[in-house]
């Protein structure tokens, strides 16, 4: 549903620029399309994520306009007040070691390993068991992203696949330990190790980490700074740009192809009306927050590859 209100909002935003177009997406975690076995004849498949070895093309995913299941906020709401959060304890006070709260029962055998890193002491590092139930019962009270940003590093472990949460640890400011990451999202390749995140070895996590703590206590200004570029280029994702690269991105792909787009006879037409109506309360509060209107100007325009 969101993603569907994520279109229609590019839409808005676009009045009668974006092209009619025929596309497939697939809302499934996990990329499909292998290249050793599409090689021939890539089959354009849209997702949230691909990898080096896949030709799925990684699109925005779903809650950049809102997660109302776990009461994550749409980004522009949900991104400065992660950041006025990160601000409320200065680097000096924050807790010297990392820190990963997040749901290890995913058939992750990095979350699964991640777990025996739970020693500040050990490993440096505090390893936190989401129960997501537990916290739908409490108001979500406890889950608050913005009240997570209280250590000098925070550790990204992807899930099954991919995972939303990358983009609100980069939003703290602290350093993103990320682990070996298979699976890319859009903006990936905005982060350059050691320059906006630190890179650990999934091979030898409970060292790596420690070793990435270590260094970051012994080396508080230039962590500090790695810290502060990951926020950084979270800032510079905000909503007008994920709105220009989805335009571009729809544009593009449709200038290849040699078709006219037509509905089929069993196509059901969605519009924004349609959307809130299908929506429960919870859901309608969200949509209505991500709610865009016309640009007052057009879309960026991109240099030539």
């Amino acid at each position: 549903m969101f993603t569907l209100w994520g279109l229609l909002q590019l839409m808005r935003r676009y009045p009668g620029m974006v092209p009619d177009v025929d596309m497939m997406f697939d809302c499934m975690d996990k990329p499909s399309v292998n290249k050793t076995e599409h090689q021939a004849m890539p089959l354009p498949l849209f997702r949230y994520c691909t990898t080096k070895e896949h030709f799925d093309i990684p699109f925005p995913d779903w809650s950049f306009w809102g997660w109302s299941e776990i009461n994550i906020r749409p980004w522009q709401e949900e991104f400065p007040d992660i950041k006025r959060g990160s601000r409320s304890v200065t680097w000096k006070n924050k807790l010297p070691w990392a820190y990963w709260k997040g749901n290890p029962d995913v058939a992750s055998p990095i979350r699964t390993e991640l777990i025996n890193c739970n020693d500040s002491r050990k490993w440096g590092a505090e390893i936190m068991r989401q129960d997501w139930g537990e916290a739908a019962r409490n108001g979500f009270k406890q889950s608050k992203l913005s009240d997570q940003c209280n250590h000098r590093y925070k550790i990204y472990a992807e899930g099954y696949a991919w995972s939303v949460s990358l983009k609100y640890i980069l939003s703290c400011g602290s350093v993103a330990l990320i682990i070996s990451p298979q699976y890319e999202d859009f903006f990936s390749r905005g982060l350059i190790p050691n320059h906006n995140f630190w890179l650990v070895d999934s091979l030898n996590l409970c060292p790596s980490i420690k070793y990435a703590v270590e260094w970051g206590n012994q080396h508080p200004v230039e962590a500090e700074a790695i810290g502060k570029r990951g926020q950084d280029l979270m800032e510079s994702l905000n909503m007008n740009r994920i709105y220009e690269y989805m335009f571009h991105l729809i544009s593009d792909y449709s200038k290849l192809q040699d078709f006219k787009p037509t509905p089929p006879p069993t196509a059901l037409e969605v519009c924004v009306e349609s959307v809130l109506c299908f929506a429960d309360e919870k859901q309608r509060m969200f949509l209505n927050k991500s709610f865009t209107f016309p640009s007052h100007k057009p879309p960026c325009n991109l240099k030539p590859a």
